[in-house]
């Protein structure tokens, strides 16, 4: 009994002298941390580089409808065209838009004159009251407003976990543009 006591006391000594595999346990603890890591932040900036390109997507639209005194539904459908077009090279497919004429009255209440929205619906009833930022609801003028949503489905964060939705962001831009011609712009059939 004392020589397989003794066997295995020089065993273990043996075993805590030695350190060679210790780099390699090392790794194994820290290198999934660090991968989950290095791909959450490949997530998060190809998220803020879609943010900006819908920013960049509403500003567009808005600034090629006001460049015009009359638009007409035709026009407004080739805006999404336009908008998919600036969220190059990421795909697109799916962005929603909406579109509204805003004539602001001597008061400063804000109503929609006019409003397209993607699915050829009207998203705002005519003569609606439209909530406006407050430094952009100068009495007796006219604002084009776009909205642009859009569902972000990440690449490879949280894969396949059952009952959660985090695979998928919804972002959504708003901008306002004055008119350029004229004292509004108007939609001819909308």
């Amino acid at each position: 009994m004392t020589g397989c006591l003794e066997t295995l006391n020089r065993a273990v000594r043996r075993l805590r002298g030695n350190q060679s595999g210790v780099g390699a346990v090392e790794f194994a603890l820290i290198a999934p941390v660090l991968i989950m890591l290095y791909m959450g932040s490949l997530e998060v900036s190809v998220a803020m580089s879609v943010n900006k390109k819908l920013a960049r997507s509403a500003s567009t639209v808005a600034d090629l409808v006001t460049q015009d005194s009359e638009v007409d539904k035709k026009f407004l459908e080739s805006m999404v065209n336009v908008a998919q077009s600036v969220m190059t090279p990421f795909p697109a497919d799916g962005v929603k838009m909406k579109i509204t004429g805003i004539s602001i009255d001597g008061s400063g209440v804000g109503k929609a004159m006019w409003s397209w929205k993607e699915d050829k619906s009207t998203p705002y009833a005519k003569n609606s009251i439209q909530t406006l930022p407050k430094d952009l609801a100068i009495p007796n003028t006219f604002l084009v407003r776009t909205e642009v949503e859009f569902d972000h489905k990440l690449l490879l964060f949280v894969p396949d976990l059952p009952n959660l939705d985090a695979r998928t962001l919804k972002m959504k831009k708003t901008y306002h543009l004055r008119q350029r011609i004229d004292d509004q712009v108007e939609c001819k059939d909308c």
